[in-house]
């Protein structure tokens, strides 16, 4: 009876094994195939171990870090831009090697997809996509910026893109017409490039 106790107990624990070794697998392909572009060829490019899970390397480690940082709800695997020479660097040489911005590109994507239809006319991509449009705004606001980019007059641009975004979104919510709609969107789309020519005259401080 004994033996039969042991064995079961046996089959069952490697049951479980492999359940938890299948749950693992399915979990981090997508973060495997997102840092592929960033070299990663298997699990260890951030873990300590080939089937990921617990245990990290200085790559994996160190996102967790950004995590806290960015007060992010989880890991953005395109962090991962920054990592490298430029995530230990301090200083000056720091400040001009990380110029990326994840949550600037995010919103201008967004922002590039719903724009350009309205100067063909077509409104249906800016009225859908609205609150995601505001929602990428107020992420960017709250981001942690790029050391030089990290100034007084780009968060205060920076604040009144967000509340026009949202400005944007609760008019379009009530109802707000195409012509309102394409004024709002404009000037939008005007304080954007606004932020962008001032990241670019601190960048060339850095230069």
């Amino acid at each position: 009876m004994n033996h039969k106790i042991v064995k079961t107990g046996i089959a069952i624990a490697l049951s479980t094994g492999v359940l938890l070794s299948a749950t693992n697998t399915q979990a981090y392909p997508p973060f495997l195939k997102a840092s592929a572009k960033f070299g990663a060829k298997d699990c260890t490019f951030c873990h300590t171990q080939a089937e990921g899970g617990e245990g990290w390397n200085k790559r994996g480690t160190w996102l967790i870090a950004e995590k806290d940082k960015r007060k992010a709800d989880k890991i953005d695997v395109a962090w991962l831009s920054e990592y490298g020479d430029k995530a230990t660097e301090t200083g000056a040489s720091a400040a001009q090697a990380s110029d990326k911005w994840a949550e600037l590109e995010t919103f201008h994507e967004v922002m590039s997809q719903t724009f350009h239809p309205v100067e063909e006319g077509k409104f249906a991509p800016i009225r859908n996509r609205a609150g995601e449009l505001a929602t990428k705004a107020k992420q960017w606001l709250d981001s942690k910026p790029p050391k030089i980019y990290d100034t007084p007059d780009i968060k205060a641009i920076l604040v009144k893109l967000s509340a026009e975004s949202k400005t944007l979104a609760d008019g379009i919510a009530k109802g707000a017409t195409d012509e309102q709609i394409k004024k709002d969107l404009t000037a939008l789309h005007d304080r954007f490039h606004e932020i962008i020519g001032a990241c670019r005259e601190e960048k060339k401080k850095h230069q």
